[in-house]
């Protein structure tokens, strides 16, 4: 559930902070090109019906971008734990709010240090998110590499103990039991991770096949990478 939600919050705070730079795009559009438009009804009627959604209403896609951004940081909290990409967009997007609200407070003209700064801050954003949205599909395209699994290339799976599903699950992390989980085909042992106390994480149990869901995070298999491989899955 957390991780549909995270994600529907994450594509509706994209179009809400697409929306607040729109802003910018249509008022210089209309500065550059309004008479040009103006000498056409279609286009003068456009630009009015523009100038009303983005420009007037500027501050509220604003504050739909902050209020989409808690939504979407708890439900990928709840599921994955902190990114830092994602940490480093939302940083900026609430400096970004915060600055608006601020020049809208004090009254500030569209000019000077603060005006200068919310423009490098929109494109510092811009490019935060586009590396947050690249990161994990980096992750998982370098993970099929090869066999599909870049953390098996130098194990030699022959001489693993081999597990049914069903035997995994006795491996849950309770009752004194190890904590094991499995990602496309080998088994880990995550007993002495503190994350994975009484063998659960962010919504995730032991004693499971976390292929799918580690697929989608945004931390992809690295999170693997130094953990012990104990065995293969049948």
């Amino acid at each position: 559930m957390f991780e549909e939600l995270g994600g529907l919050f994450g594509w509706l705070l994209v179009i809400a902070f697409v929306g607040t730079i729109l802003n910018y795009c249509i008022k210089f559009v209309n500065r550059r090109f309004s008479k040009k438009l103006s000498a056409y009804p279609v286009g003068k009627k456009l630009m009015k019906i523009l100038m009303t959604i983005f420009v007037r209403n500027h501050k509220y896609f604003g504050f739909a971008t902050v209020i989409l951004l808690l939504a979407h940081f708890i439900a990928q909290f709840a599921k994955f734990g902190i990114n830092v990409t994602g940490a480093i967009a939302a940083i900026m997007m609430i400096i970004q709010v915060l600055l608006g609200v601020y020049a809208n407070i004090k009254k500030k003209p569209r000019k000077g240090p603060w005006f200068i700064a919310h423009r490098i801050i929109a494109v510092l954003i811009i490019i935060a998110i586009a590396i947050h949205l690249i990161i994990p599909y980096a992750l998982n395209m370098t993970s099929r590499n090869g066999n599909g699994n870049q953390l098996s290339d130098s194990v030699d799976t022959t001489k693993l103990k081999s597990y049914t599903l069903d035997e995994l699950s006795k491996y849950n992390g309770k009752n004194g039991n190890k904590a094991y989980v499995a990602y496309k085909g080998l088994v880990y042992d995550v007993t002495d991770v503190p994350e994975w106390k009484n063998g659960t994480h962010h919504g995730q149990k032991a004693g499971t096949d976390l292929s799918a869901e580690l697929s989608k995070s945004p931390h992809g298999e690295s999170v693997l990478k130094d953990l012990t491989i104990v065995g293969k899955i049948k």
